[in-house]
């Protein structure tokens, strides 16, 4: 009886009026005396208020006679399973004993079958329909210590555009696509393969998230802090961040690397917006050492062992996804930038607040706008990125052999 669940719940799902979310949910009970009934989930103007689809399928077995729940059957959108939420356990609990099964479905089939009883400890929350959120699933640490049971990282390195072949150096790795991590956020721009990558780069544990989002992408402040807050919890103390960015110094030949010694935001943004969690970190965070002034002596001394020519300067962030024009970019020069991009200020941000030593490294990929004939080109940005891998993984591994990690 639980496959037909399955698709009577899949098939009733299409009905849902979900115009505000876009997350449609579908949900089939089995009654005591044997018929099913289905619900889909309807939403109004005043989202999130409306009716969720197991309390619709509830209404049609109260109408159709029957007071007693056998089974549930609910499946939702996307790859995240969709558990029936607090209110919908409690409905569920006026007609249904603990020990009744609630299969939680995917788009194949019955995924996960769990006991209403069990329901509680197996959240559903803001993070499964894109909303702010600071933690993941304890799903996604088990994922990686299955997969990687003898690799304790000590860093956590974030490939920026292009640099995602970095992750090729790594030795003895193991790589777990995003989407088999529960609540890690998915890249979706060209250069961000959204893949981790555990394993050893210099002697050093790393744990390389080959890939990030972006606010231009419609992520929120916090979207990276939740893999953070977790490696942090798995024992990482020194995050890396690796971004493209676009040069402010004429000087500066594309190609070449800026070791990060300060950072400007200009998103607009904070990761650390809303209720603060003592257990992580203060309600305001110490940013006057953003990054660690013994790991930016320790880059210095990294590229003389690599042979690389390495800059320091400030990194200044903005949203994107346009890129600066001449003007703006001669107020960033003003502000005491050196270097432009999309990324990496709201990580720092979120890591310094978890405890995290940080090291920041830019390749510039290009002039900024104004300081060059030729427009800009994201295509140009993951090229230059690309042809700079090379370079950066003797630099990063030289940089993590001077550290320790």
């Amino acid at each position: 009886m639980s496959d037909d669940l399955f698709r009577r719940a899949h098939a009733v799902r299409e009905h849902a009026y979900a115009p505000y979310s876009a997350y449609k949910v579908g949900a089939a009970i089995r009654g005591a005396a044997g018929g099913i009934h289905v619900g889909a989930n309807v939403e109004n103007a005043a989202y999130p208020q409306g009716q969720c689809a197991e309390a619709a399928a509830i209404g049609a077995m109260i109408a159709a006679g029957e007071t007693r729940i056998a089974e549930v059957a609910v499946i939702g959108t996307g790859k995240a399973l969709c558990t029936p939420c607090g209110g919908c356990r409690q409905r569920l609990r006026e007609f249904a004993a603990e020990e009744v099964k609630i299969h939680l479905c995917g788009a194949r089939g019955i995924r996960k079958t769990v006991t209403l009883g069990e329901l509680l400890p197996l959240s559903f929350g803001p993070a499964h329909l894109g909303a702010k959120t600071a933690e993941l699933s304890a799903d996604a640490a088990e994922v990686i210590r299955a997969r990687a049971p003898k690799l304790k990282p000590r860093a956590v390195l974030i490939l920026g555009s292009g640099l995602g072949p970095v992750a090729d150096a790594i030795e003895g790795a193991v790589s777990i696509p995003y989407e088999d991590l529960p609540g890690f956020p998915q890249p979706s721009i060209a250069g961000h393969a959204g893949r981790l990558v555990l394993g050893r780069l210099g002697g050093v544990a790393v744990a390389a998230m080959q890939g990030r989002v972006h606010l231009y992408e419609g992520s929120s402040a916090d979207a990276m802090a939740g893999p953070l807050r977790l490696f942090r919890r798995l024992g990482a103390k020194t995050l890396i961040v690796t971004n493209a960015a676009g040069g402010l110094r004429e000087d500066w030949l594309p190609g070449s690397f800026m070791a990060i010694a300060d950072q400007i935001n200009l998103t607009g943004r904070n990761p650390l917006t809303g209720p603060n969690d003592e257990a992580v970190g203060p309600r305001f965070p110490d940013m006057s050492e953003a990054y660690d002034r013994k790991l930016r002596r320790a880059w210095k001394a990294a590229a003389k062992q690599a042979r690389v020519v390495l800059h320091e300067g400030v990194y200044l962030a903005v949203p994107g996804p346009s890129y600066e024009t001449p003007a703006e970019i001669r107020a960033f020069r003003q502000l005491g930038a050196d270097a432009v991009g999309m990324s990496t200020v709201l990580e720092v941000i979120a890591a310094r607040h978890a405890g995290y030593r940080c090291a920041g490294l830019s390749i510039i990929t290009n002039l900024a706008a104004g300081l060059s004939q030729a427009p800009l080109d994201h295509r140009e940005v993951v090229a230059a990125g690309r042809n700079g891998a090379g370079r950066l993984v003797r630099l990063l591994a030289a940089f993590l052999d001077e550290t320790g990690g």
